[in-house]
């Protein structure tokens, strides 16, 4: 099951990508991935739009979650980058990689497919093994949710705003 639309060379391109998305996904009882697909469709509709050149498709599939296509006349893959604090941009496809449960690209005769597919069952990280501090020994503290967030409050490697 699945759908295809063209896209017109614009900047409109992302927000019917994401009407495309909100449309959709609650038909296909999968409701609960619509904000993340809307973030990832984006970024691969922007990076199309700035790094590629037309025609601009989309399409989606229902796999065990959804996987989201976007296809563009060029034939140059995408490349991540490795932006810095001070870029304003180049972290699309870290976003992708991050959040994604696959993802990848396809040469085709018209140029290249750009997808990544999102999973009903979230591969969410464990938050409790990760360093957020000082990198090395520092863990989260507190309860899920912002209140757990006041505890970081008091700590002393934490500069004051």
């Amino acid at each position: 099951m699945g759908g295809s639309w063209p896209l017109p060379w614009s900047p409109t391109a992302c927000g019917l990508a994401r009407t495309a998305i909100r449309d959709v996904l609650p038909r296909w009882g999968v409701g609960e991935l619509v904000p993340t697909a809307e973030l990832l469709v984006s970024e691969l509709v922007c990076n199309a739009l700035r790094h590629a050149t037309g025609p601009l498709h989309l399409i989606l599939e229902q796999v065990s979650g959804v996987r989201c296509q976007v296809s563009d006349g060029s034939s140059k893959p995408p490349r991540p980058t490795d932006a810095g604090p001070e870029d304003e941009g180049g972290r699309g496809l870290a976003l992708v990689d991050m959040l994604a449960a696959r993802w990848g690209y396809e040469h085709s005769p018209m140029g290249k497919s750009v997808w990544f597919e999102l999973s009903v069952v979230a591969d969410t990280p464990d938050l409790d093994g990760m360093d957020c501090l000082d990198g090395q020994n520092a863990r989260w503290r507190g309860e899920s949710g912002l209140d757990g967030l006041d505890t970081l409050k008091d700590d002393p490697r934490i500069e004051a705003a």
